[in-house]
C-alpha cells in the first residue's frame, strides 16, 4: 500500500482546503534568470511550479521536515468517501451547453506561417490558429532536422500555467535535446496557452483572450505537423503541472491518434473540491476568469472534462502518472529548501493526492496506468524531467514503437 509522511498528508489536505479559497488568487509567478542548461531553474514555468499557492499552509509548520512522523496510508485522503468529495463529486447543475467546450465536428487545419532555427535540432514554428484567431508558436525538436524525411511519431510535451510566457520552455529548461538526440520523434511545445486548462472555453476572457486550445491541440496543430515534419499521425502527449490532468483528456478525445498520455505533476480531475479548485487557481494565477472557462462551480463542463469521470474514454490508452510527497531532494537541482516552507512542496503534494486517487480509479476501471509516485520531489523543473524520461521508457516510448 502506498504511504507518504504524516506531514505530506496534513500539507496536501490543508492545500486542498487552501486552493478552494479564492483569496490566494492574487499569488505571483517567477522565473530563474540562471541558464537551465546543466543547472535546473529553482521554479519553473507551469502552471503551480512557481505559485506560491500553499504558503499559507506550509508557514504553518515551516520548520518541520516534509519527512517528519510516522508514515499514513495514502488511502485515508485519496480513496473512500473522500477522496470522491476532493476529486469527483459534482452537482452537474445549469442548462449550459457544454458542446461549446469541445472541438467542433468543422474545425479546420492551422495555417504555417514560417519557422526559425533556435539551437541544434531545435526550431521554433508558427501556426495562425482558425478558431482563436491568433499566432501560435511552437518550439520542435526535428531530429537530424528539417532535411530528415524519415516517417516518425510525434511527441506533444505541453506547458503549465504561464505558457511559456516568461521564456521558459521545455527547450531551454530541461537537458531533452540530449535525451531525444538518438529518437527519431518529433518533439512539439505550444506555446501561449497560459492559464488555460488546454481547453475551449465558452467566453472571451479579458486577460487571456479567446481560448480553443483543445481545438488547437486535437485537430488544428497535428495534421500540421504530420504535413510539414513527416508525422506518422500515432502521437503521444504529456503536460507538467496544470497541463498534467488536460494532456489525459485530450488523449482521451482523440484515442486513435493519442497512443500514450502522461501526467507530470498535475491532477486528472476537474471535480470534486480540490480538483475543480486546483484547476481553478492555475487560472487564477494569471488573472483569468475561471467562470469565463466552463461556467460557476455547478456548471456541467466541469464534470464533462474531469479525466476521473470519463475513464472508459481511455481504455485503448497508455496512461502514465507521476506525482512526488514534496520532500525536497536531489531530484530539484541545487539551493533547494529542505524545510516544508518552500511553497512547491505542498502544490506538489497536493498533487500527489490527486494523482494516486486518479490512478487507482482508473486501475480499477480497467485502464492501463503507469504510476511513478517519488518521496523527493517539489515541482520543479528537475522533477518534471525526471518523471518525462521515466515516461518515455515505460509508457510513451513503448506506445510509439520504440
Amino acid at each position: 500500500m502506498r504511504k507518504i509522511s504524516r506531514g505530506t498528508f496534513g500539507l496536501a489536505l490543508f492545500t486542498a482546503l487552501a486552493l478552494t479559497a479564492q483569496t490566494l488568487a492574487g499569488a505571483s509567478e517567477s522565473s530563474s534568470s540562471e541558464s537551465p542548461h546543466g543547472d535546473y531553474p529553482t521554479t519553473g514555468s507551469s502552471a503551480i511550479d512557481a505559485a506560491s499557492a500553499a504558503a499559507a499552509a506550509s508557514s504553518l509548520s515551516s520548520d518541520v521536515p516534509l519527512s517528519s512522523g510516522p508514515a499514513v496510508s495514502s488511502s485515508e485522503l485519496a480513496e473512500g468517501p473522500l477522496g470522491s468529495a476532493l476529486y469527483e463529486l459534482n452537482s452537474s447543475l445549469g442548462s449550459s451547453d457544454v458542446s461549446q467546450t469541445f472541438p467542433s465536428e468543422n474545425a479546420g487545419v492551422g495555417e504555417f506561417r514560417g519557422i526559425r532555427h533556435l539551437e541544434g535540432d531545435v526550431y521554433e514554428f508558427d501556426v495562425y490558429s482558425p478558431s482563436m484567431d491568433r499566432i501560435v508558436t511552437n518550439d520542435i525538436y526535428l531530429p537530424g532536422g528539417p532535411d530528415n524525411t524519415a516517417e516518425r511519431p510525434t511527441f506533444y510535451l505541453m506547458m503549465g500555467a504561464d505558457g511559456a510566457r516568461g521564456g521558459w520552455s521545455w527547450y531551454n529548461s530541461s537537458n531533452y535535446q540530449e535525451f531525444f538526440a538518438d529518437k527519431l520523434v518529433n518533439v512539439v511545445t505550444p506555446k501561449g496557452a497560459t492559464s488555460s486548462m488546454q481547453a475551449d472555453w465558452y467566453r472571451f476572457d479579458p486577460t487571456t483572450g479567446d481560448n480553443k486550445w483543445t481545438t488547437y491541440m486535437t485537430k488544428e496543430l497535428p495534421p500540421l505537423v504530420d504535413d510539414l515534419f513527416h508525422g506518422t499521425g500515432q502521437d503521444a502527449i504529456g503536460g507538467i503541472s496544470m497541463s498534467g490532468g488536460p494532456a489525459i483528456e485530450l488523449a482521451s478525445l482523440e484515442p486513435a491518434r493519442f497512443r500514450a498520455a502522461a501526467s507530470y505533476s498535475g491532477c486528472p480531475s476537474t471535480t470534486g473540491v480540490a480538483g475543480q479548485a486546483f484547476a481553478r487557481f492555475a487560472l487564477s494565477l494569471n488573472d483569468a476568469d475561471p467562470d469565463n472557462m466552463w461556467g460557476g462551480s455547478s456548471d456541467p463542463a466541469w464534470a464533462a472534462h474531469s479525466p476521473v469521470l470519463h475513464l472508459d474514454r481511455l481504455q485503448n490508452t497508455e496512461v502514465f502518472v507521476g506525482a512526488a510527497q514534496g520532500t525536497p531532494g536531489p531530484v530539484d537541482g541545487p539551493d533547494y529548501s529542505s524545510r516544508v516552507g518552500n511553497p512547491q512542496a505542498g502544490i506538489e503534494a497536493a498533487s500527489y493526492v490527486c494523482s494516486s486517487h486518479f490512478v487507482d480509479r482508473a486501475r480499477e476501471a480497467g485502464v492501463s496506468v503507469e504510476f511513478y509516485p517519488l518521496a523527493e520531489g517539489t515541482h520543479t523543473w528537475g522533477l518534471f524531467e525526471d518523471q518525462m524520461r521515466r515516461s518515455w521508457t515505460t509508457t510513451i516510448g513503448p506506445a510509439l514503437g520504440f
